[in-house]
């Protein structure tokens, strides 16, 4: 998936568990229409919470479900919980410092499936009875991509992953500069899933490996890299707030 979190993390979590890793960096979760899962092209994936929802609790016969294991942002207004925001940020030169600035402003978003990046912006102007129109969304790919075109001065403003963007600030000034015009959300963070044919000994067993390896000195390091503090274990109430927005979403739209 694209948030643009240490490959190297991935790689640790694989390596405990006994499974190859492939990186799909175009977007935050399968394109909707597909599912890698019932194709048998992945076992497992750290996907948005977004197409957990579409993928894991839609339809008679879900293709996902929850391993149970999710990552807690070392970030104070997470409070110790599994749970991230989408923060728009800005040049400190552009005199834009709410949200009622950004009327007619381009916006750089993920893409179309990213609860950070895109899907919070949505529920945003939905909770604030404001059109989509109300912005100018450009689909960067990725955070970084979209923190970079702000930096070029290709957009306004950038919508991106508050764990990447404070990991990314640690070693750049520009980004440190950036303004915070509002942090949206807090969200449920980016779950774990298994394909749903899987066992449920196996899923345990996955769940138990990583939550064990947290404390180990390269997991806590791989972790500290990205930002984040500790593994937990969460369930399916965790992603509740996501699919009542989406909900929400479809039935204002119907």
């Amino acid at each position: 998936m694209s948030p643009g979190f240490p490959h190297s993390l991935f790689r640790s979590f694989a390596g405990i568990v006994g499974a190859e890793v492939d990186f799909d960096e175009t977007r935050s979760g399968p394109a909707p229409g597909v599912d890698p899962f019932i194709t048998g092209d992945a076992d497992l994936g750290w996907i948005c919470s977004t197409s957990f929802v579409e993928l894991g609790t839609r339809g008679a016969e879900p293709t996902i479900e929850l391993t149970g294991v999710a990552w807690v942002p070392d970030d104070p207004d997470a409070h110790g919980r599994p749970v991230y925001f989408g923060d728009l940020v800005t040049l400190p030169e552009s005199g834009i410092t709410s949200f009622e600035d950004l009327e007619g402003r381009t916006i750089g978003c993920n893409d179309e499936v990213s609860l950070s990046g895109n899907y919070s912006l949505t529920f945003a102007l939905e909770d604030r009875d404001l059109p989509a129109h109300f912005v100018t969304r450009v689909m960067t790919g990725g955070h970084h991509n979209s923190l970079d075109q702000l930096l070029a001065g290709e957009i306004d403003v950038a919508l991106v992953d508050s764990v990447v963007r404070t990991a990314r600030a640690r070693a750049d000034e520009r980004i440190r500069e950036l303004t915070i015009i509002e942090r949206l959300g807090p969200w449920p963070v980016q779950p774990l899933v298994a394909r749903s044919t899987m066992s449920a000994e196996q899923i345990g067993n996955v769940r138990r490996l990583l939550l064990d390896a947290t404390s180990t000195p390269e997991i806590q390091a791989e972790l500290d890299a990205a930002c984040l503090t500790t593994l937990v274990e969460v369930d399916e109430h965790h992603y509740a707030t996501v699919r009542d927005a989406m909900d929400r979403l479809r039935a204002s739209e119907s």
